[in-house]
């Protein structure tokens, strides 16, 4: 690692600058997305058409946007927790007039390098997992749209996923 990259291996313009102060709203969105998610499948159970049949078999549209909202919950709701968890291990949001109490020895600040090191690859860690957590669940979101919208119109179900997911995609691969 040179002494310009983060533990996790990103430069600070590959990872952003302040990307540290982001966790606590991905974890905000997570959980706020996570009840859409579950408002949602409470609106579904309410409604007949929900109901109906995928090619005559006994597996309804409704029963699998249920079960990709609920997934998309459960994985909203870990990254959260994984996002709020990075945050534990964010040592540089150490406040400047406590730095001092670190840094005053030569031996120390060779600790403290190697603690910040640490620290960090712990953060980065932790902040992936969410980020990895919080795409599925958005691709799992976009799906279980798909599912609802489809009994109504597969042509707007279409539309509505797919502009979804390649939304997402290109995000993702940007």
């Amino acid at each position: 690692m040179t002494g310009t990259e983060t533990a996790g291996g990103n430069t600070p313009e590959e990872s952003g600058w302040n990307w540290r102060s982001t966790l606590g709203d991905f974890a905000t969105i997570s959980g706020v997305l996570a009840g859409f998610s579950v408002t949602f499948i409470a609106l579904l159970l309410s409604k007949q058409v929900s109901d109906v049949g995928i090619l005559g078999s006994s597996i309804t549209f409704g029963q699998l946007s249920v079960l990709l909202f609920g997934v998309s919950t459960a994985l909203f709701i870990a990254a959260a927790e994984y996002f709020l968890e990075a945050k534990e291990f964010d040592i540089y949001s150490i406040p400047d007039r406590y730095l001092h109490l670190f840094e005053e020895e030569d031996a120390d600040k060779e600790k403290w390098k190697k603690r910040q090191d640490l620290q960090t690859t712990s953060l980065r860690r932790r902040e992936k997992r969410g980020r990895v957590f919080y795409d599925i669940a958005i691709f799992a979101v976009f799906i279980g749209l798909w599912f609802a919208i489809a009994p109504y119109s597969i042509v707007i179900a279409f539309i509505v996923a797919g502009v979804g997911i390649v939304l997402e995609m290109s995000q993702y691969v940007s």
